[in-house]
């Protein structure tokens, strides 16, 4: 059965292609067939003319290529042999363009030179942080710092403001374009590919200005991190020109026990090159003063009942106030409904 079908598929096939062939001869003869009265229309002259035109077209093109050819060994040879100047030239040009486009994209002369506003900056963060007076003080003085490389570590368990803090330096920041954030543990498990992710943002500091990197949600084991991206950081092209402030957030498991919590907050006070600023444990009095500034920041009202039902259902030990805000928003009302307030 297979062998008697297969002439009626050549056969199909060669009507496809016959035509096909047909078509395209069609086309021809059309091509041909068409008026001749545009040939008739051009003389002698404009055929002369063109072939002048060709003629000079192509002695150009000769002459631009020789000359290109000529050019590119002669930079070639010139920068084999000034390499390293003619690199320093070229980033230097960058740098000033750079520079001059960011003060005029945001109206000030001196937008690359500027300081950071530490204490306005630091008066902010203080509203908004509750009983870490200790550490946030630290961390002014860290900043007031002109090295060209600051490494922050900032350490504690959860829920006691250590991100906040983060968050509120970079909503303060003045170099907007100049601030990266990268959470450690996430879904990308290969630690190369991590590292090829935060290379990727280092690659993009600039000396305008500061630079400004947050690797957030990193583990006590994960200490090596910071040795490695900071000299990452210090070998960079340019390095010297760029100032930068890196800030490692480290979340404490707060659910050991005691000497374990210790021995792992220990482990974090002598790292490399780099500032440990200690974020305290909250107990229930911290809690409340939690609850008590949410309820404020919403605008809302809350009853003696539920307050202290928000109190009884969440373990300060582990979570710090992190849960506060969503127990708030539930048990919360407007002001204007008329609840009695605690």
């Amino acid at each position: 059965m297979e062998a008697n079908q297969k002439p009626t598929i050549v056969k199909n096939m060669n009507d496809v292609n016959c035509t096909t062939k047909k078509r395209k001869r069609v086309k021809i003869r059309r091509l041909v067939a068409s008026p001749s009265n545009s040939v008739d229309k051009i003389n002698e002259n404009c055929e002369t003319n063109g072939r002048l035109f060709l003629r000079k077209l192509k002695r150009l093109l000769f002459i631009t290529l020789l000359s290109s050819v000529a050019s590119a060994v002669l930079l070639g040879h010139h920068l084999t042999h000034n390499n390293t100047e003619q690199s320093s030239i070229l980033q230097d040009f960058v740098s000033s363009y750079r520079r001059h486009y960011y003060q005029i994209i945001h109206g000030k002369p001196h937008y690359c030179d500027a300081k950071l506003d530490v204490q306005n900056i630091l008066s902010r963060i203080h509203d908004q942080i509750l009983h870490q007076e200790d550490a946030i003080q630290k961390l002014d003085s860290i900043l007031r710092n002109e090295t060209q490389l600051r490494s922050i570590a900032i350490v504690g368990p959860s829920g006691v403001g250590k991100t906040m803090t983060a968050s509120a330096l970079l909503s303060y920041f003045p170099w907007r374009e100049n601030m990266w954030t990268y959470a450690w543990n996430t879904h990308v498990e290969n630690e190369v590919e991590k590292f090829r992710i935060l290379r990727m943002y280092v690659e993009q500091f600039t000396d305008c200005g500061r630079n400004l990197l947050i690797v957030d949600n990193l583990s006590p084991c994960d200490d090596a991190v910071i040795p490695l991206l900071n000299q990452m950081i210090a070998t960079q092209d340019g390095a010297n020109k760029k100032r930068v402030v890196v800030i490692y957030i480290f979340n404490l498991n707060s659910m050991l026990n005691s000497d374990l919590y210790q021995k792992q907050r220990d482990s974090l006070q002598n790292l490399p090159d780099t500032t440990t600023i200690n974020f305290k444990s909250f107990n229930e009095k911290e809690l409340k003063d939690c609850i008590r500034r949410e309820v404020q920041t919403e605008n809302l009202t809350i009853t003696d009942a539920d307050f202290e039902e928000i109190v009884a259902t969440i373990d300060v030990a582990t979570s710090g106030c992190k849960k506060v805000k969503s127990k708030v928003l539930v048990y919360g009302h407007r002001i204007d409904e008329n609840i009695p307030n605690y």
